[in-house]
């Protein structure tokens, strides 16, 4: 240490140790850049792979919400079959009721008839159903007291 100071003058030392102050102080602030830098950079491809990872969990839950969609559409489907299929059954039951036994009908009961038979065809049946309905329309017409009367009677013309 006598040595260095035999060798270089206090200014001297001072200005060497000021100038490998600023270094170090140059090389933590150029570490500190490095290091942020890097974690952008690591940050964005992190966030890309975050977002692969989220848009693959949204496509497993849109397949899933397909798969469910699937299912109610067939549930429709079968209700909508099952429900022409007894709307169906109702009409043939009371076009034998109205035309085979009574051979007349109210305006009240075909009209509910008819509203049967709208739902029917909305639902998109075509059948028989269009000639049992154009046998009921074709009955004769009586008031519904008329036949209430008629059927307390027993008398059926």
């Amino acid at each position: 240490m006598l040595e260095l100071f035999a060798t270089y003058s206090i200014v001297e030392i001072i200005s060497f140790l000021v100038i490998f102050a600023g270094a170090i102080k140059g090389f933590v602030s150029f570490w500190d850049w490095a290091a942020a830098r890097l974690k952008q950079v690591f940050k964005k491809e992190s966030q890309r792979e975050d977002d692969s990872e989220r848009i693959k969990c949204l496509t497993d839950q849109q397949k899933k919400t397909d798969e469910k969609i699937e299912e109610i559409m067939k549930a429709i489907q079968l209700l909508t079959q099952s429900d022409k299929d007894d709307i169906k059954a109702w009409i043939t039951e009371k076009h034998h009721y109205f035309c085979y036994e009574k051979g007349q009908i109210d305006d009240y009961s075909l009209d509910c008839i008819e509203k049967r038979y709208n739902h029917y065809k909305d639902e998109g049946g075509n059948s028989f159903i269009d000639d049992l309905m154009d046998d009921l329309r074709n009955l004769k017409k009586v008031s519904g007291l008329r036949m209430i009367n008629i059927d307390k009677k027993g008398d059926s013309k």
